[in-house]
């Protein structure tokens, strides 16, 4: 990849992230609305789920975010394909704040949870899938498979919180603990930084 069109991708990235990153911390002013001050049991209360909605998208937003990075360290790939893959994974990052918003609000509610934890999926997927094309066209040899290990993780774990939410929504959070697998396996395996 170009070394100008690397840096307006980073550039764009940047701009995304942060934007899905911090949109969500509205849903916080929009689940106080209709309690009234004066009860802030009630007003923290209500703030609850919204703010665990948003620090969990906060953190995957992060994780993401160094995987997209350290990916386009590696990427050699030239290909348009390569391109739009990488514009497909950039606008559902932009499009999370959506179910986060959902979640926050209605989390109890079975196809929520799932759609939530499914949007993660898809796009732990993405990521994944572009990790493998980024490490199949490296020109180095041998070419360097465990750093596709974090992101498989990351794949597997919010597909399987996204089927376990359909079932009960209380144990998808449960099921996102072993997204910290990722980061572990990562350093573990490629005995790389961030």
């Amino acid at each position: 990849m170009s070394s100008f069109l690397a840096r307006r991708i980073e550039v764009l990235s940047d701009t995304i992230f942060g934007v899905a990153m911090t949109t969500p911390v509205y849903s916080l002013l929009l689940s106080s609305w209709n309690v009234h001050p004066a009860d802030w049991p009630s007003v923290l209360s209500s703030m609850l789920r919204p703010a665990f909605a948003f620090g969990c998208t906060f953190l995957f937003s992060g994780i993401f975010w160094i995987s997209h990075h350290r990916r386009l360290t590696l990427t050699e790939a030239k290909t348009r394909r390569f391109l739009f893959v990488t514009f497909a994974f950039l606008f559902l990052i932009v499009l999370l704040p959506a179910p986060t918003v959902f979640y926050g609000q209605y989390g109890e509610i079975p196809w929520v949870a799932a759609l939530y934890s499914g949007h993660l999926a898809m796009i732990a997927c993405v990521n994944a899938c572009l990790w493998v094309v980024a490490i199949w066209s490296a020109r180095s040899r041998p070419r360097p498979w465990p750093l596709v290990v974090g992101p498989g993780i990351l794949a597997i774990v919010f597909l399987l919180a996204a089927g376990v939410s359909i079932y009960d929504p209380r144990l998808g959070p449960l099921v996102w603990l072993a997204t910290v697998l990722a980061p572990i396996a990562d350093a573990r395996l490629t005995k790389l930084t961030l």
